[in-house]
């Protein structure tokens, strides 16, 4: 078996566990900016999530079933699945919590993370100490002065051509930010072969995913936005993770063509337990594995922790700006169903602005 997957979970479990071990001081520092006088309108204020809004409707199926035929390039599915195919998709269902214990899979760990995540956790750092540990990794360096000439930061006709520069237009935000995308980009990518589509479009649905997730929490102001983004990430992970794994699978019949239905159950089925498992393997925060597990349970949003709330709305967000891209689903149509699953106007166009601005990212 090649899975080079879960392969992923080391670099992502590694920065989940060093935030997960600020976790408990950004909520206290949230809670005492909670305390002091709002900044935001009033209808802000208000509970941000209805209630009585089931986790799935036919309207939220229905969109992300256009996602799947548009990760796949398929036009339609048929999910009478027998023979053969029902016989991958059982062993599938076998393997797919122990995929995550095969370290032989596991991508190198990046070595400079742990010391990033130090700096940009400690207010006490200087700008100087930040530059030298970009300095360090030449393609992190050189993807933290892209970001910053991007339109989402630059603010001005010269181009942002110091390091120095660029950690000061990004701030730590834009900073951690980047580290996330940065670190999973690699994993998303895979051989030539059957459905090559499906991590080019993965890939982009994890930033959509992670963007939304972020601008969610930062609307909601009861989760940290870049756990937020870097948690939203686990669930397009989880489905790489499965893909190898049933291909895989397929490889060991070589008479039997790969098909998109038995790839989609295997994700219906066991991509939010996958994405949980990643996350209990690598002994993350509890609100972190609390927060997946509502997302495996299906429970309703209104019911979920703030920071399931950020990935489950994070998630449908992506979907539908990756839908809106391509022209298969309206603005309107997706802010309507945000809403309709208990997000408030301003808060659905937050993240909605966010997802397509990532959205629009090469």
């Amino acid at each position: 078996m090649t899975l080079t997957i879960v392969l992923i979970a080391a670099a992502v479990g590694l920065a989940l566990f060093m935030l997960g071990v600020h976790y408990s001081a950004a909520s206290s520092k949230q809670a005492s900016r909670d305390s002091a006088p709002p900044r935001a309108a009033p209808a802000l204020a208000a509970p941000p999530v209805l209630e009585g809004s089931p986790f799935e409707t036919e309207a939220t199926a229905s969109a992300l079933a256009e996602y799947y035929k548009l990760a796949f390039n398929v036009s339609a599915f048929d999910y009478d699945i027998s023979g053969e195919h029902a016989a991958i998709l059982s062993r599938v269902n076998d393997n797919a919590a122990a995929a995550v214990h095969q370290r032989e899979y596991f991508p190198r760990r990046p070595m400079l993370l742990p010391k990033l995540l130090q700096v940009l956790n400690d207010d006490d750092s200087t700008r100087k100490e930040l530059v030298r540990l970009l300095l360090e990794d030449p393609a992190l360096a050189g993807s933290a002065l892209q970001r910053a000439n991007s339109a989402a930061y630059r603010y001005s006709p010269e181009p942002v051509d110091t390091l120095d520069r660029a950690v000061v237009i990004l701030g730590n935000d834009g900073l951690r930010s980047l580290l996330a995308t940065a670190i999973l980009q690699p994993v998303f990518r895979q051989p030539k072969g059957y459905f090559d589509n499906f991590a080019t479009i993965t890939w982009e649905h994890a930033r959509c995913t992670g963007a939304a997730a972020e601008a969610c929490a930062r609307a909601l102001g009861k989760a940290d936005p870049f756990i937020a983004q870097v948690i939203g990430l686990l669930g397009p992970l989880a489905r790489i993770v499965l893909f190898r794994l049933t291909m895989e699978t397929y490889r060991e019949h070589r008479d039997l063509q790969p098909r998109a239905e038995v790839f989609i159950r295997a994700m219906q089925l066991h991509a939010p337990n996958v994405a949980g498992f990643i996350a209990s393997t690598w002994e993350l925060s509890d609100p972190s594995i609390r927060a997946l597990q509502e997302q495996t349970d299906k429970i309703a949003p209104a019911t979920m922790s703030p920071l399931g709330q950020t990935i489950y709305f994070g998630e449908l967000c992506g979907a539908l700006a990756l839908l809106a891209k391509r022209g298969s689903y309206s603005e309107d149509g997706a802010k309507a169903l945000l809403m309709e699953q208990g997000l408030g106007r301003d808060t659905s166009g937050k993240i909605w602005q966010a997802a397509m601005a990532a959205a629009e990212q090469e």
